[in-house]
């Protein structure tokens, strides 16, 4: 196991946080926190049919959907906030069996996470040797932050699968292990010099990164929306640190 397992990293009531956007970072506290896991889950198509990876070849893109409802994708928040406060879903994915390869795209049908700056595009459908997790980055019963995932409000992710075996066929089973916050964000009308203590690392908080760890996703019209309802603008860790 190359990661730290995820349980530990996940946030408890009253924490102090900053999410880094592509527009800038917000900063808020974990007013309360729910975690979820889904295990065994077991990959599904579109009509709810299993997913089985033949030796030596690839699947299609798949995002995460509920075997009982396959309109419903469980990686997915609708709603930019829930009961009044901002929302983040935070978590990682453990994986069996050990052959095969996950390739994850956040959001769906952009770059695939995990790729060398100076590569070439990650070609899942020929099991590229980069940018993939197994069960030995991120095990099944013990999911790690190799892939650490942070799914903002209105944003689906998905995934494609590998099989290395040359013989036989596998179906990609999945622990879906996450944690989702319920945020209050912080004005800088209301709460300067406490996104600036934050900011300066004057005192302890949590600073995650929506989407994957390399490039920090926009942010969503409906959520962009949403933070002016509240006052909450994004802004760099340089302005943030400025307003103490």
């Amino acid at each position: 196991m190359i990661g730290e397992p995820i349980y530990k990293k996940f946030l408890n009531n009253n924490y102090l946080v900053a999410v880094e956007f592509r527009e800038g970072w917000i900063f808020g506290r974990v007013i309360r926190r729910k975690v979820c896991q889904y295990k065994p889950y077991k990959v599904i198509d579109s009509s709810g049919s299993d997913v089985v990876v033949s030796a030596s070849s690839a699947s299609n893109e798949y995002r995460f959907r509920d075997p009982r409802n396959t309109k419903v994708d469980v990686l997915h928040l609708e709603t930019a906030t829930d009961r009044g406060l901002f929302w983040i879903m935070h978590g990682a994915i453990g994986i069996e069996p050990e052959y095969i390869r996950m390739y994850v795209r956040i959001p769906e049908g952009q770059a695939w996470v995990g790729k060398f700056p100076s590569v070439d595009p990650i070609r899942p459908d020929q099991g590229d040797n980069i940018g993939y997790i197994t069960s030995n980055e991120s095990p099944y019963e013990n999911p790690t932050d190799f892939l650490e995932l942070v799914i903002p409000p209105m944003v689906h992710i998905s995934a494609m699968y590998y099989n290395t075996d040359s013989s036989k066929s596998y179906q990609p089973v999945l622990n879906l292990l996450f944690c989702i916050y319920w945020l209050q964000l912080f004005s800088v009308d209301k709460h300067a010099k406490l996104i600036s203590s934050i900011a300066t690392r004057k005192i302890p908080a949590a600073f995650l990164t929506a989407g994957f760890a390399d490039v920090p996703l926009s942010a969503p019209s409906s959520v962009v929306s949403e933070w002016k309802e509240m006052g909450v603008r994004p802004m760099s860790l340089d302005k943030a640190s400025s307003l103490g």
